[in-house]
Parts: structure tokens; C-alpha cells; sequence
């Protein structure tokens, strides 16, 4: 059984989630592209924004990774060996 704080903590997880999409949808959808960071099974998406210096959060996020994993973090689980698409495309 769920208790209504863990339920309201999904839901408030959902929008968050909600909100995020809609803004790199809508970034995606003006042309513009987003920062990408990859490292291992580790996925991060910026979108561009005058105010944020992407080096600098990407460099921060590196540091606290490698902190956290260290040479875990360049293991890698290849779930997608058949050839089949993983509906991401960047380039």
C-alpha cells in the first residue's frame, strides 16, 4: 500500500518531468539545439540559455559523477545489441 506523501511525491516528480520535456520540445522545436552529455549509462540535456554557462555545469556534474562512481562510471550495459533504434538522434 502507498501512502498519499509518496503519492504526491511521484505526481510533483511527473510534472517536473512534465515540464522539462515541454521546455526541450519547445527548444527543439525553434531550431535550437541542446547540450548533450553522455558518459557510460549517464545522460544529461541542456538546453541553450544565455544565463548558463554549460562548460561549467557539465564540468561541476563530471566531478561529482566521478566522485560518486569513480571508474564505475565508465561501465557500460549494452541493452540495444539487436540494431534496434533507441528513438534518440543527435547530429
Amino acid at each position: 500500500m502507498t501512502d498519499s506523501s509518496s503519492e504526491r511525491t511521484e505526481a510533483m516528480a511527473d510534472m517536473a518531468g512534465d515540464l522539462i520535456s515541454a521546455k526541450m520540445d519547445l527548444a527543439k522545436k525553434d531550431t535550437q539545439m541542446t547540450h548533450v552529455m553522455r558518459i557510460g549509462t549517464f545522460h544529461l540535456e541542456l538546453v541553450p540559455d544565455k544565463d548558463i554557462d554549460v562548460r561549467e555545469i557539465f564540468n561541476e556534474m563530471l566531478d561529482k559523477l566521478m566522485d560518486k562512481y569513480d571508474e564505475k562510471l565508465l561501465e557500460v550495459v549494452l541493452q540495444h545489441t539487436k540494431g534496434e533504434p533507441d528513438g534518440r538522434h543527435y547530429g
